[in-house]
C-alpha cells in the first residue's frame, strides 16, 4: 500500500503487536488498519475485511437473533418468577408430583378396566360353551371396554411425554438459574426433586 503524505498507519501484525508506520505491508490490509495524522490523532478506521464465506446467511443471522431474545424473555421471567433456586426446585418437585399421581390414576385404571374386560370375555366364552349367542348388551359392553383400554394408553403415553418434557424444561430452567445467580451448577438438585 503507497502511503499518503503526512499520515501514519496502524495496525497489528501476525504477532498481535500493533505497529505505525508509514505503509501497511499488503499481507496486513485485510485486518484493518488506522489512519493516523503526524500527531497520532485517528483520522479513519479500516475495517477487516470479512471473507464472504465467513459471513452467515441471513436466516442464520434472523434465526440468532430471535433465539437471542427468547432467552432474554425466559430469563426475565426465572429471575421475575424465583428469587431463589430451592422456589424453582420446589415449583419442580410440586408439578412433577401431579403428574405423578395423574400417570398412577391411569395406570390404575388401566388395570381395573383390563380385569372388567378379562370378566366379559369369561363371560362371553362361557355364553359360547353353552351354545348360546352372547348378549348383544354384553358385546357393546366389551367393545367400550376395548375403546377405554385403548384411550387409557393413548393417554398414558401422553403424561409421561409430559413428565419427561416437563422435567427437561425444568432442569434447564434451573441450570439457567444458577447461572443468572451465579451459583455453582455442579450444586446437586435433591434427589426428591428428581424422580
Amino acid at each position: 500500500m503507497v502511503a499518503e503524505a503526512g499520515n501514519l498507519y496502524r495496525y497489528r501484525n501476525n504477532q498481535g503487536n500493533l505497529v505505525i508506520d508509514y505503509a501497511v505491508p499488503p499481507q496486513y490490509v485485510a485486518n484493518g488498519y488506522e489512519i493516523l495524522s503526524e500527531s497520532g490523532t485517528v483520522i479513519d478506521v479500516i475495517e477487516p475485511q470479512v471473507d464472504p464465506e465467513d459471513m452467515e446467511p441471513e436466516e442464520v443471522q434472523r434465526s440468532r437473533s430471535e433465539a437471542e431474545a427468547a432467552q432474554q424473555k425466559e430469563d426475565e421471567m426465572l429471575l421475575r418468577t424465583y428469587s431463589e433456586i430451592a422456589e424453582l426446585e420446589a415449583a419442580m418437585d410440586r408439578k412433577l408430583k401431579q403428574l405423578d399421581r395423574e400417570i398412577e390414576i391411569i395406570q390404575s385404571n388401566l388395570e381395573k378396566n383390563e380385569k372388567a374386560l378379562d370378566a366379559s370375555r369369561v363371560k362371553a366364552a362361557n355364553y359360547q360353551l353353552g351354545g348360546r349367542h352372547v348378549p348383544k348388551a354384553l358385546l357393546k359392553n366389551m367393545d367400550s371396554q376395548i375403546h377405554e383400554q385403548r384411550d387409557g394408553e393413548n393417554m398414558l403415553v401422553v403424561r409421561q411425554q409430559e413428565y419427561q418434557g416437563t422435567k427437561d424444561r425444568y432442569l434447564g430452567y434451573l441450570d439457567r438459574l444458577k447461572t443468572l445467580k451465579g451459583v455453582n451448577k455442579d450444586t446437586a438438585t435433591p434427589e426428591a426433586v428428581i424422580p
